[in-house]
């Protein structure tokens, strides 16, 4: 299978795609950055959240390869940098309108990683996955990663979008590159 990353030189992208070269796939990466751990798949450098209003082929007319299926990894996903530059998450509701406007001109489906911040306030009660409260939502990330899969669900029912949601939480492993940064709960507990 042929498979564009977007944010492929995040550490999830990064595992992500050697996983995938190490299966057997082809791997074609998009990120505003070069990878600092490895040149094993070609990363072309491109800000997706820029303006961009052609999507055949590529996005703003970038020239992609052929592939079979989208995994959208590209966010800001610092969430205490969203909380001191909000203007950030509009970026990242960009650059996801960005990766569905080039899916729906060439018909490819898509895997975005949602976040566990969707939930909001989990301290509350239980939540069953469908049943995310926006209401509760207590950052500009998670308000972004929201509209994310708003467009998403929408691209899905106007258009006949393929996807899958995917909500990542407490990522951590090999290529993190904020281990020393910041306090997380899991390396905590290792």
């Amino acid at each position: 299978m042929r498979i564009l990353i977007t944010g492929s030189s995040g550490q999830i992208g990064t595992n992500l795609a050697l996983r995938l070269l190490a299966a057997g796939h082809s791997v074609f990466g998009v990120d505003r950055r070069v990878n600092p751990w490895t040149s094993a798949f070609p990363t072309l450098l491109q800000d997706l959240a820029a303006p961009h209003r052609d999507f055949v082929g590529g996005i703003g007319g970038a020239p992609y390869p052929p592939c079979d299926i989208v995994v959208h990894l590209a966010a800001n996903a610092k969430v205490h940098e969203l909380v001191e530059q909000p203007h950030r998450a509009l970026e990242n509701i960009a650059l996801t309108f960005n990766v569905l406007e080039f899916c729906r001109a060439n018909e490819l489906p898509i895997i975005f990683s949602s976040s566990r911040e969707v939930y909001g306030d989990i301290h509350r009660y239980l939540t069953e996955e469908q049943q995310a409260d926006f209401s509760f939502t207590e950052s500009p990330y998670s308000a972004s990663k929201i509209a994310g899969e708003a467009l998403v669900y929408s691209y899905a029912r106007c258009y006949g979008l393929r996807y899958l949601v995917f909500r990542f939480s407490n990522v951590y492993g090999r290529y993190d590159n904020d281990i020393e940064r910041m306090e997380r709960v899991i390396p905590l507990f290792i």
